[in-house]
């Protein structure tokens, strides 16, 4: 019921707008007719010409009134039907932005208008016309409703029966003798109720329409039913029975071997196949991440260790040789904190490139940690495998690694071993003979090959009758001597690298050792006092390689932030030695050689004694280095100058005895003081350096000493 009052209204208001949109085209085109006419010049005959031009204007058009209305709102000429004096004495008030619609005139009762402004008169009039909602009107609104219908004037004092009429803008539907009506108000454009219109329809003509509905219904059920079938039909033979087989073939894709994922394309098509190819070139994927090692592109070592364990049954089995080396890169943790992460990526990079390149296609490379490196070769002896090991040495002398300020020249420990060997019966065996013959090649002083049966004088187990205690003494003071020049090898390197990156360095380190030795000398320190100010000043600036380039380079004077960070480095070369145990007596000259003789330096604030003597003698030499030396932001100053600045710091910066014995060393040299230490022997015998055979780099940037 619900559902057909809603119906009925809203076939009778679209039927009332189509009228209300008809008379607004007819009030646009009368408006333009009367400005192109001349009937709306002004004179004493206006409203006559008016009248006479409104009449026959309007002969077709079922038009009721026709005014003009000026801008004050004031009727000037008007016309209406004869017999009828309709217009109205005031014009209406209307929304300016609302051109047609209802109104409820006190002449005539409710009308539909419409008006249209006349844009070339100057006096801003506007065009009204209107039509009466008389039989006519309501006769052609109740051929859209199958009923009758009136329109009432809404008077709710007169009503007799208020339940006929919606209180609300519901429509309200009410049971009277066979017959049914349905009630809504009507507005005028100001939002005021002026009347309300009710349809009747006959209950028989609401059967009929509910029958039809139904039956409509009905045919559109039977044929959703039946178009849901095919679909169901369809969506199984194209979409369905594809993906079924496609979700019972990955539920077996655990048994799937890798290159025989083509599988899973056999018999489907359609959206399913371009699901089952994506699956088919991630599994590809996925199978190729898991062999690879994402840096160097070399198989990893989980692969690695599969194919060596395979390779190593068919070679045993059918007695075949089969040969292991493993590679370590030479100091590369040192070139790795020197130069960064970055750096120490393109040298393993480098590295990879040399394998590749020397190995056969039969062969398997592969990096197998941080800077190891592991080549399996099929069918080839230990020799063979040693010359393929040269092969890749003589391949990366020819590359280099380099960044903006750094250009390394990489050498590798190299180690072989292959199944020929005695009592080799699992994998492990080999791979634990070749880390044998790895670890001799670093014991032999590194960049070199070694094959396990080439190893000769292996340790012999020390039992009570067969090493006396001074025989084992001397072993372990040789190794820890052996150690301690290995070690000092690489913190030179790393200190060549530090001067590659700035010219103005260049032998800073050598001529602060300079320094230190003929000072301590002139104090008549002990020879195991200076050895460990020599290892004390070629530590003492280790800790920049902590500090970030903006600090390190910068080529002005720092900012207060940078001194800051530049303050830091002597705790962060003591964090670098901390730790290792021969090194214990050098780090509190390496911490303290930037404390001021007055307690004003850093990091820690000492004063006077309190400062170890050796940072005192080295604060000293550091000093002197760095006001002789040029920067970007000044240039060196000479050695008188340089002298002078020592003397006046003397009681404040430093040590007054440690400044009278430099300036004693000062005076007997004369010019030979300053003197570059490369074209001089080294003061003390006991510590064996190698110079970087590439010499310094040539990029200019400057290394501020704080």
């Amino acid at each position: 019921m619900q559902s057909e009052a809603s119906q009925t209204k809203s076939q009778v208001m679209l039927a009332l707008a189509a009228r209300q949109n008809t008379l607004n085209q007819v009030a646009a085109a009368m408006a333009s007719c009367a400005e192109s006419s001349g009937i709306l010049a002004e004179g004493p005959d206006s409203d006559n010409r008016f009248a006479l031009w409104a009449r026959g204007a309007v002969s077709e058009s079922g038009l009721d009134m026709v005014w003009l209305m000026d801008s004050k709102r004031n009727i000037t000429s008007s016309w209406s039907r004869p017999g009828n004096s309709l217009v109205p004495k005031e014009a209406p008030s209307v929304p300016k932005d609302v051109s047609m619609g209802l109104l409820d005139l006190p002449v005539c009762g409710p009308v539909i208008f419409a008006r249209h402004l006349l844009p070339k008169d100057p006096q801003n009039r506007e065009l009204w016309v209107v039509t009466l909602i008389g039989a006519s009107v309501r006769t052609s609104l109740w051929n859209t409703s199958g009923g009758e219908l009136s329109l009432v004037k809404w008077q709710g004092a007169l009503l007799a029966n208020p339940e006929a009429v919606p209180i609300d803008a519901s429509s309200h539907w009410v049971a009277s003798k066979n017959r049914l009506s349905v009630s809504w108000l009507v507005r005028n454009p100001e939002g005021d109720i002026i009347a309300f219109f009710r349809a009747s329809q006959p209950v028989p003509y609401i059967h009929l329409q509910a029958v039809s509905a139904r039956r409509m219904v009905l045919i559109v059920l039977s044929m959703s039913m039946s178009l849901a079938g095919l679909v169901i039909v369809g969506a199984h033979i194209l979409i369905t029975g594809p993906v079924v087989r496609l979700l019972r073939r990955l539920q077996d894709v655990d048994q799937l071997e890798s290159d025989s994922t083509d599988n899973l394309t056999r018999g489907l098509h359609g959206e399913p196949l371009m699901l089952a190819k994506k699956l088919q070139g991630a599994f590809r994927d996925l199978a190729h991440i898991s062999k690879t090692d994402e840096l160097t592109g070399l198989a990893n070592r989980r692969h690695f260790e599969e194919v060596l364990n395979a390779f190593f049954h068919q070679a045993i089995r059918y007695r075949r040789p089969l040969s292991l080396v493993i590679i370590d890169v030479d100091f590369f943790k040192a070139i790795n904190d020197a130069g960064g992460h970055l750096l120490g990526d393109e040298l393993l990079k480098t590295v990879s490139r040399s394998i590749l390149h020397a190995c056969r296609q039969a062969d398997l490379p592969a990096r197998i940690g941080g800077d190891e490196f592991a080549i399996l070769l099929p069918e080839t002896t230990a020799p063979d495998a040693a010359a393929v090991a040269e092969r890749i040495r003589r391949l990366l002398k020819t590359e280099t690694t380099s960044s903006e300020e750094l250009q390394l020249n990489v050498t590798l420990s190299i180690g072989v071993a292959d199944i020929a060997s005695k009592d080799i019966k699992a994998h492990a065996d080999l791979v634990n003979r070749a880390d044998k013959a790895l670890y001799t090649a670093k014991e032999r002083g590194r960049n070199c090959i070694v094959e396990f049966d080439a190893i000769t004088g292996e340790p012999k187990s020390l039992s009570g009758n067969g090493a006396s205690r001074d025989t084992l003494q001397k072993k372990l003071a040789g190794l820890d001597s052996r150690f301690k020049d290995v070690f000092l090898q690489a913190v030179q390197e790393i200190v060549d690298l530090i001067e590659q990156r700035d010219h103005y360095m260049r032998d800073h380190v050598h001529k602060v050792q300079r320094y230190v030795v003929l000072i301590s000398r002139e104090m008549g320190l002990p020879d195991a006092l200076i050895q460990r100010l020599e290892i004390s000043a070629m530590m003492h600036d280790i800790g920049m390689l902590s500090l970030p380039d903006s600090v390190l380079l910068c080529p002005d004077e720092l900012t207060p932030e940078q001194v800051q960070a530049m303050q830091s480095h002597p705790l962060q070369a003591v964090q670098m030695m901390q730790g290792m145990e021969f090194l214990e007596q050098e780090i509190p000259a390496v911490r303290s050689h930037h404390e001021y003789f007055d307690g004003t330096g850093y990091p820690d604030g000492l004063a006077g004694a309190a400062i170890p003597l050796t940072a005192r003698i080295l604060a000293v030499a550091d000093s002197f280095d760095a006001i002789t030396s040029p920067r970007t932001f000044r240039g060196a100053k000479s050695t008188s100058e340089a002298l002078d600045e020592i003397r006046k710091g003397s009681g404040t910066q430093f040590d007054p005895a440690v400044v009278a014995a430099f300036l004693k060393v000062a005076e007997q040299l004369g010019d030979r003081l300053v003197i570059a230490p490369r074209d001089e022997a080294s003061p003390s015998p006991n510590l064996r350096f190698e110079s970087d055979p590439t010499g310094p780099s040539e990029v200019v940037h400057t290394v501020h000493d704080v």
